[in-house]
């Protein structure tokens, strides 16, 4: 897995096991505060993007980030798209 190979609505989960939801061409300006591509942080509730994010341009091709507690360690998807955002229908598809 790759960075190129990231899609919206996959999740991922971090070294230090914080979930982010992924968010591809989102159409905003590469900020300090926004980027075109992002990851939105889930909450242990399972609450999408009110908890702080990631810009995905911070990681390299292979989805490690500068703070290895940061770098991608495993990534899930849903099969359907009336399963995105429900958490508990993803399936693990790749893991370090």
């Amino acid at each position: 897995m790759v960075k190129k190979d990231l899609k919206s609505g996959m999740v991922v989960r971090t070294n230090n096991n914080i979930y982010y939801m992924v968010l591809r061409d989102t159409g905003m300006e590469i900020t300090d505060y926004s980027d075109k591509d992002v990851l939105l942080r889930i909450d242990q509730k399972g609450n999408i993007g009110h908890d702080g994010w990631l810009s995905l341009s911070a990681f390299n091709d292979n989805l490690e980030h500068e703070y290895n507690e940061w770098s991608i360690a495993e990534v899930f998807s849903v099969r359907y798209a009336d399963d995105i955002g429900r958490i508990v229908r993803y399936k693990s598809m790749w893991k370090k």
